[in-house]
């Protein structure tokens, strides 16, 4: 996995190499810290590639509300 964007106790996105599939590993929590790392969807995607910092606020979305994100766990 290529890391294409690491924010330090916030996120990462990753790339990998062979499938060109991205994940983005969002740091949650505020007594208990814990992460939630998923598969970006093609919207996502697309939105990410139209504006690199869009990936900040999808970030700050799962943070904001990671219940909403358990299904996508990967």
């Amino acid at each position: 996995m290529e890391i294409l964007k690491d924010e330090h106790y916030f996120y990462t996105l990753y790339r990998d190499e062979k499938t060109d599939e991205h994940f983005l590993e969002v740091v949650c929590g505020t007594v208990a810290i814990f992460e939630i790392k998923i598969k970006l969807n093609e919207k996502e995607l697309a939105e990410y590639r139209a504006n690199p910092e869009d990936i900040r606020i999808l970030a700050y979305k799962i943070m904001d509300s990671p219940s909403s994100y358990l299904e996508r766990r990967v």
